[in-house]
């Protein structure tokens, strides 16, 4: 049998709706309107519907989002925001521009997020095997929030609106999932990839452990295909929060828990670990440093205890998600809320400054995206002391990145970039072993192992560091390394370590604890370096925090990309 091309899409929509006989539910994915609309667009190939936004439309909560134009409103530093509106202005609001929200589920069905469902990309959702990402539990709305913070509608005089306000969201629900395993994060990184300009991922390992987590081989395969073969060859661009586990509250001496390093997924070379600052501009005390770090964005700053200075953003529709209606100070319309907050908030404010940088410059690779914002980062809290300068020139700090992500200046930058044309260049050094003893509870002197590299590249773009010690307690250790050009790079800390079965410290005869004890292999991300020249002699110490516990550095690898 032959089909016109018409009559091909309406055949296999019929079978996906009645190639099962079980009855329609009322909630069923593939009687909703839009489903249907979706899967006929994006079995015809068919385009993005553009939006006309004028930022001067208003939107009942805009005053309320001062992470998009910040005047005060709230007692924070005015023009502290995400420097949105001036490229607002020129018209760029992010159409065309399809950006995954992987999450807990995303309401396709909101009055401030429907218009933006992309209809040429197919959701996800892993907890019911459908097309329909849309939230399960009722508690639900993490997803939606990120959604509306990267593409809420704007100009619609309906709630308000998000950074990129014309640009198209996919959802892919994996968190709703009870087991997730690795197959699973491997399908949520390629979803729909050729069609994908950006990924968000405002989710992680969990927070306020201490521990160092792995990524997994399968989840580093989908970044690696994403990166590789996605968006046309272009790329996808991967974005990862930095993780909320910096103050461990109650966590005994030392606060200091978690770095954003210790996450394998936020330290992978193929994404953008994003920070948060507050409405001063100044680090969130949950905020992950990291040398991975690579830009910090707007979220709730340091003060907890008011909710104004949080982020404005949808919530899940009606009584569902975090927002009951007026729930404890929020709005009284329960399917926004004024209480988002976290990395998770600053990763998708990120996303969509990204998303209108890629509506003015659709052909940017992901390489050139990621360079465009290091370049254009703008130093947020000039008077911290962690600034320094690389040997490129770029602003770096540990706390921030490359700094404040500035939509303004990013798309000025562009405006002169040359694209990067040459190929994305990988090269595995040889490992030492310099069995060097590290002293125990020192950190003034440690254990220094140099390590020279001759390579064909010549410019920097990311290192991996893979450190190997017998020290029978990681938490004790602060690890650094110094490039051939003088820039020093902070790998981990000394910090504290919950132990999951009665949230005290970590004790070192605890094997059950995670990569706490014993040899082992840790791999650390350097963001910190690009555009530096790795030739020549690196320098590794180690120091020990605290008495007791003994090891030495058994051995170093580098992993250099870059061209």
């Amino acid at each position: 049998m032959k089909f016109g091309q018409y009559g091909l899409v309406t055949f296999l929509i019929l079978g996906l709706i009645f190639g099962n006989c079980n009855p329609v539910k009322k909630n069923d994915p593939f009687s909703d309107n839009l489903i249907l609309l979706l899967l006929i667009n994006s079995l015809l190939n068919a385009r993005e519907v553009d939006c006309t936004f004028s930022s001067a439309d208003t939107d009942p909560f805009y005053s309320d989002q001062w992470h998009l134009q910040n005047l005060g409103q709230f007692g924070g530093t005015p023009g502290e925001d995400a420097r949105v509106k001036t490229v607002w202005d020129q018209g760029y609001s992010g159409n065309q521009v399809i950006v995954s929200v992987v999450d807990d589920g995303l309401d396709i069905r909101h009055e401030d997020l429907s218009a933006n469902i992309s209809v040429t990309t197919r959701g996800l959702n892993m907890f019911n095997n459908t097309f329909n990402p849309s939230h399960s539990y009722s508690n639900s709305f993490h997803g939606s929030a990120v959604g509306g913070v990267i593409g809420a509608r704007g100009g619609n005089a309906v709630g308000l609106r998000g950074a990129a306000p014309c640009s198209k969201l996919v959802g892919v629900n994996i968190l709703e999932k009870s087991t997730i395993y690795t197959s699973d994060e491997y399908r949520a990184m390629v979803n729909e990839s050729g069609r994908v300009y950006i990924s968000n991922n405002s989710w992680g390992s969990p927070d306020v452990y201490g521990w160092l987590w792995p990524s997994s081989s399968l989840w580093q395969q989908g970044i690696n295909e994403g990166v590789t073969l996605g968006r046309g060859g272009k790329g996808t661009v991967y974005l990862w929060a930095a993780g909320n586990g910096a103050n461990g509250g109650t966590v005994a001496s030392p606060v200091l828990v978690d770095n954003a390093n210790y996450d394998g997924q936020a330290n992978y070379y193929g994404v953008m670990a994003i920070g948060g600052i507050g409405e001063n501009g100044k680090k969130a005390a949950y905020s992950e440093s990291g040398a991975n770090l690579w830009v910090v964005a707007h979220t709730q700053g340091n003060n907890t205890t008011a909710y104004t200075t949080a982020i404005s953003t949808t919530d899940a529709t009606g009584v569902y998600g975090l927002n009951a209606g007026g729930t404890s100070g929020d709005y009284i319309n329960s399917s926004y809320t004024k209480k988002f907050n976290g990395t998770s908030s600053a990763t998708p404010l990120a996303a969509g400054v990204i998303a209108l940088l890629l509506s003015k410059n659709p052909n940017l690779t992901w390489r050139d995206v990621r360079e465009l914002v290091a370049y254009s980062a703008r130093q947020n809290d000039p008077s911290d002391p962690d600034w320094t300068t690389n040997a490129a020139g770029l602003n770096i700090n540990h706390k921030y990145g490359f700094g404040a992500i500035d939509a303004q200046q990013l798309l000025v930058r562009s405006n002169s970039w040359s694209p990067i044309g040459a190929a994305l260049k990988t090269e595995t050094m040889n490992s030492i072993s310099p069995g060097t003893s590290i002293p125990d509870n020192d950190l003034v002197t440690g254990a220094n192992a140099s390590y020279s590299v001759s390579s064909s590249i010549s410019y920097i773009e990311f290192v991996d560091v893979e450190f190997t010690t017998n020290h029978t307690y990681f938490p004790e250790l602060k690890i650094t390394i110094t490039s051939p050009s003088g820039t020093v790079s902070v790998l981990s800390e000394v910090h504290a370590c919950r132990n999951p079965s009665n949230n005290s410290g970590c004790t070192s005869g605890n094997t059950s604890i995670a990569n706490m004890t014993g040899s082992s292999t840790y791999r650390f991300g350097l963001t910190r370096l690009l555009g530096e020249n790795p030739n020549g002699s690196w320098t590794i110490r180690a120091y020990d925090g605290a008495t007791g516990d003994t090891g030495t550095i058994q051995s170093v690898r580098l992993k250099i990309y870059g061209r």
